[in-house]
């Protein structure tokens, strides 16, 4: 795959959270660009994947999810509506609960996206041949369990962290 990189070590090297956000930011600006053409936008995307495995959501049950104020959850499922990508019907066990579920414009623009993006990981990622992308897997989720951890104080892993839309290529948290 080329030559290997090794970076220095020590006081000299570049930071690893620094390198990581580098990484994370031209990923991000690569990811608009493919979700782009569609109209959507990276939050949108990773509602769109949320409501494609868990239908029938609540955008106040969303809002806790992402950890954002339900007026910022509001905003984002009222573009996705005017785009006609999702939808909201009463709920049967609670009239006044709106479930959302993404209309067949929402599943078929999802699979594109999907698609795309997909194909971009696989672009951004062929530096590292399949081993290296699988240590590089590895290391990320475990310092991801490590943080959750951490951040839960009782070390237990964050199931929903690891639910198949988090872990989808490009997706973002709100």
């Amino acid at each position: 795959m080329g030559k290997t990189v090794r970076p220095k070590s020590g006081a000299s090297a570049l930071s690893i959270l620094h390198l990581i956000k580098q990484v994370q930011y031209k990923a991000y600006v690569r990811l608009e660009s493919v979700l782009n053409p569609l109209d959507v936008t990276a939050v949108q995307f990773r509602i769109l994947t949320t409501l494609s495995t868990r239908p029938n959501l609540s955008s106040a049950e969303l809002a806790r999810l992402y950890d954002v104020k339900p007026q910022t959850m509001i905003k984002q499922i009222a573009l996705l509506e005017a785009k006609k990508l999702i939808g909201r019907r009463v709920s049967d066990a609670n009239k006044r609960l709106l479930e959302l579920t993404l209309t067949e414009v929402g599943k078929d623009t999802l699979k594109k996206l999907q698609k795309d993006t997909r194909a971009l990981e696989d672009e951004l990622l062929q530096v590292l041949d399949a081993d290296a992308q699988a240590d590089l897997r590895e290391h990320l989720t475990r310092l991801l369990v490590s943080m959750e951890g951490a951040a839960a104080g009782d070390g237990d892993r964050n199931a929903e962290e690891f639910a198949r839309e988090y872990s989808r290529a490009g997706v973002q948290r709100l």
